[in-house]
């Protein structure tokens, strides 16, 4: 029986195609098309919608391609990972992309299943999507407080031209909990020049989705309680020296920013200054350590900083 037992691989294009669809429209060019372009020209009208279809069928031709590499690619290394003999390239695989060493037996009946796939293909999606870039204006999306009760947007945590360190957090991803303590750590170091938040997104690892075995338990986010418990939850565990907010049930800022599993990013005067690269892989508390210092040592040469 295929590892994709539970849907048709040959309905990807098609639902693909609808998700693309939606994911790129913009505001002006959403389902209600009509009611902003009940004006225009007949000449106009038909110009933007022949803009919209190249736009459409472009994206959804890439996320496509993407899903259908994926498949091939998930295909070649599920038979690697039966083989006895090339089983250890799997492992050695899996011991590169997490970075810091997790047990065998935690991923590997979950190795190259349709849930994994679509985890995969989602943060390529977002990667895709993603509106944050360097050197660029920084998104600014709607946060919820850890109790669910106050609503903030992300760049009101700015303070004057003091950077921002966002870090954005799921505490089902096995390598953030591994790797927090250095996060922590910079941020007891540098607070002194900088300021902190992590960002609390949907599960990397939910129980009802790509799961990991002998993992912390919790289900996909159903709710904005979900969310709120899930990021309690984290912060029982650890002693956060710095806010934590949540993001909305419409994913604003892991939309805007990739933030899934887990990533970090530098803000300061209301541009993106740092963009990690996605994680796991890529998140490395040391990378914005770094950063941070030699923005100090400017800082303490020049003297030019603004509370």
């Amino acid at each position: 029986m295929s590892v994709f037992k539970r849907n048709k691989i040959t309905d990807i294009p098609s639902v693909l195609y609808k998700y693309a669809v939606i994911a790129v429209l913009k505001p002006r060019e959403s389902v209600r098309e009509e009611i902003h372009t009940s004006f225009d020209s007949p000449a106009l009208q038909l110009r933007r919608g022949k803009n919209m279809s190249r736009k459409m069928s472009s994206s959804a031709f890439v996320h496509c391609a993407a899903t259908l590499l994926l498949l091939v690619a998930f295909s070649f290394l599920r038979v690697l990972s039966i083989l006895p003999r090339t089983r250890s390239i799997v492992i050695k695989m899996m011991d590169l992309i997490s970075v810091v060493p997790l047990p065998k037996e935690m991923y590997w009946n979950s190795l190259f299943n349709w849930e994994m796939l679509k985890s995969v293909r989602n943060s390529i999606h977002l990667e895709l999507q993603k509106t944050a870039r360097k050197d660029h204006t920084a998104p600014d999306p709607l946060l919820i407080s850890l109790n669910g009760e106050s609503q903030s947007r992300l760049l009101s945590f700015c303070k004057g031209s003091r950077p921002l360190v966002v870090n954005f957090c799921s505490w089902t991803c096995p390598v953030f909990r591994a790797r927090v303590g250095e996060f922590l750590n910079v941020v007891q170091e540098f607070s002194d020049v900088a300021d902190f938040l992590s960002i609390y997104v949907e599960e990397a690892h939910p129980t009802d989705g790509w799961a990991f075995e002998n993992n912390v338990e919790i289900s996909t986010h159903k709710t904005l309680e979900d969310r709120c418990q899930a990021a309690k939850l984290m912060q029982d565990s650890v002693q956060f020296n710095c806010p934590i907010m949540i993001d909305t049930m419409e994913n604003e800022a892991n939309n805007a920013y990739a933030g899934l599993p887990i990533r970090l990013y530098v803000i300061k005067n209301k541009k993106v200054k740092f963009a990690g690269l996605a994680g796991p892989t890529f998140y490395d508390p040391q990378n914005v350590r770094q950063w941070l210092k030699e923005y100090k040592v400017e800082f303490m040469k020049t003297g030019r900083h603004r509370a």
